[in-house]
């Protein structure tokens, strides 16, 4: 049995088609809401509500907690004794998979006591062409053929479960050992082809869900205290947009290509050879809104909650001594 695990955050103009493509593969998805203030927790329940194999979880931490909160959630699937390997995953990437059964020889070739990894595709939507909608758009995007970059995505097996030491790092690149574990550093993995399995990474999708997901990642992880670093693409676009920089179609469309890249690393546009490599499943959609959130809104609301956690904290706080 395979299964996903996700947390997300404000992903309502992706979410459904994450949950029914990435279902066409999985027998089974366990998505938790980060403090949704779009309409993505609405979306979920009435999925839910279909009875998909889907099972809605929720966490209200401030902070960009990912790595403890999946770390728990992979252990939590496992206690299922019919689960086989879990695919820690985000709301903007779709298992693109030939066959379930080549899947399935693959995950079984993996040794024991090792992890799998997927390889992690960027793939670009045309944003100075808007598509009518999401789903026409992920079907139009395409990718890079060389990748800027050499993250994969981690596949864990059962072991997982008995491997108290190990837990998922940042971005569910890869298994590591706990900070306190005797033996720390990256554990083994096995890459399998991407001709058998890959993971497309749809990141940024229009204007105002860039905006929002920078930004508001970028004050999880403050309030976590796990920065970006200063050269990480991620926040030197985050840069950009707090200098008041214009975050026009030629930038946001370079910062999708590299996404995952350091700042050196960048590649022009014009240097890039694109290629169309589908991923997307036939499925339909019922719930998703029309435009993606106004981005506003949902930075003010993550600013609201960091704001109101630290004041409960300084009520709670003994008072100095006299």
């Amino acid at each position: 049995m395979l299964v996903g695990v996700a947390m997300v955050r404000n992903e309502a103009d992706i979410i459904e088609v994450f949950v029914r493509h990435n279902l066409t593969v999985l027998d089974g998805l366990v998505v938790i809401d980060h403090g949704s203030a779009d309409a993505t927790l609405g979306i979920l329940n009435a999925l839910c509500g279909e009875r998909l194999p889907l099972v809605l979880m929720r966490n209200e931490a401030v902070g960009y907690l990912q790595p403890a909160i999946m770390t728990q959630a992979v252990r939590h699937a496992f206690t299922n004794p019919r689960v086989d390997f879990v695919f820690p995953l985000d709301a903007d990437e779709f298992l693109k998979v030939s066959t379930r059964r080549e899947l399935e020889l693959a995950l079984a070739a993996i040794p024991p006591d090792t992890y799998g990894k997927l390889r992690w595709p960027t793939y670009v939507p045309d944003l100075a062409r808007p598509a009518p909608d999401i789903l026409a758009m992920l079907r139009g995007a395409r990718r890079a053929a060389a990748e800027s970059h050499e993250f994969a995505k981690v596949v864990v097996g059962r072991h997982f479960l008995a491997a108290t030491d190990d837990v998922v790092a940042q971005g569910n690149h890869w298994i590591e050992g706990h900070p306190d574990a005797p033996v720390r550093g990256q554990r083994r993995h096995v890459e399998i082809v991407d001709r058998v399995a890959a993971v497309a990474h749809v990141p940024i999708r229009s204007v105002e869900q860039f905006i929002a997901k920078v930004a508001i990642k970028k004050l999880g992880r403050v309030a976590a205290k796990i920065d970006w670093k200063p050269d990480a693409a991620s926040q030197v676009t985050y840069d950009g947009i707090r200098s008041g920089e214009p975050v026009d179609v030629g930038a946001l469309t370079l910062a999708a290509h590299n996404w995952s890249a350091p700042r050196l690393a960048w590649r022009e546009l014009a240097s890039l050879t694109l290629v169309e490599s589908p991923f997307l499943a036939p499925v339909s959609l019922r719930y998703t809104p029309p435009a993606a959130a106004n981005a506003l809104p949902l930075v003010l609301s993550a600013i609201e909650r960091l704001v109101r956690r630290l004041a409960s904290a300084r009520a709670a706080a003994p008072e100095p001594a006299r």
